[in-house]
């Protein structure tokens, strides 16, 4: 019988094969996916975080006494969020061009108590700690996900907080992949099978189901088009542009002058892992 970390490396196997594929079909690979998207990533996640139920949450916890580490912090919206009233955050985050976002706005925002780290979690120094550790949606393509949680264990001295998803965003938009690819988007693994692995690994953790705002918005049609002709890994000419300008049309919905996936929230998942 499979175990759960099989399980989830089967998954992560199954949409990395999937997506090296799409990509080569396209004469690229995977390793540019972040700098394309960290400018629709940056204006997309920015405008969620207030009403955020994690950052709500952490707002209550963090004071001028706390340090904290972001692991993943991406282009810094729980960083430049909580900064203001921490004691220090250390930013981990391995591409430039989200680190370069962080890096301005904590400028712009006059905020000097985060320090940054460009590495990935996996070669960051091994003696980070902090009393709070945040993994915020980062756990998904980790294959060695067992040793990526151990290490974030070390690194907690008093709670680890990992968001992840139990419906993937990848998932709202996954009827659109075969009308290109021809076969059904594989999606990333979620939070359930994250407890799967660490249950298995011996890690009982506390675990809030919450509802979380869905950050695809659009301003207008082609702004859509702009950006699932990235998420869907598709070549930009006039055909596809067509047929996936009509495909958006018939599934977007206007709500408060922008265009939106048609569905409220998403779920996700609070995993409040104890030292």
């Amino acid at each position: 019988m499979d175990t759960a970390l099989e399980r989830w490396q089967a998954l992560i196997d199954a949409r990395q094969q999937q997506m090296d594929a799409a990509f080569a079909r396209l004469g690229r690979t995977s390793a540019d996916f972040w700098d394309r998207r960290a400018r629709m990533y940056y204006r997309s996640a920015k405008d969620t975080i207030a009403q955020d139920a994690l950052c709500l949450r952490l707002r209550n916890e963090v004071t001028t006494q706390t340090t904290l580490l972001d692991v993943g912090a991406g282009t810094g919206r729980f960083s430049l969020a909580l900064a203001p009233q921490a004691k220090h955050i250390v930013a981990v985050e391995p591409n430039a061009t989200m680190l370069g976002y962080l890096r301005q706005d904590a400028a712009s925002q006059r905020l000097t108590n985060i320090s940054y780290i460009p590495s990935t979690w996996q070669e960051a120094p091994s003696d980070l700690q902090a009393d709070i550790v945040l993994c915020n949606h980062v756990l998904y393509p980790i294959r060695e996900v067992d040793t990526f949680l151990l290490k974030l264990r070390a690194a907690t001295q008093h709670v680890c907080y990992i968001y992840m998803w139990a419906t993937h965003p990848d998932g709202l938009n996954a009827h659109l992949w075969p009308h290109f690819h021809g076969d059904e988007r594989q999606l990333l693994p979620k939070y359930i099978d994250a407890l799967d692995v660490m249950c298995e690994m011996g890690i009982y953790a506390d675990v809030e189901v919450a509802r979380l705002a869905v950050s695809l918005r659009y301003a207008s049609l082609e702004d859509a088009v702009e950006e699932q002709l990235e998420r869907l890994i598709l070549p930009d000419d006039a055909l596809t542009r067509d047929k996936l300008r009509t495909l958006l049309d018939a599934w977007l919905v206007e709500r408060d002058g922008v265009l939106v996936p048609p569905v409220d929230t998403l779920v996700g998942a609070i995993i409040r892992m104890r030292r």
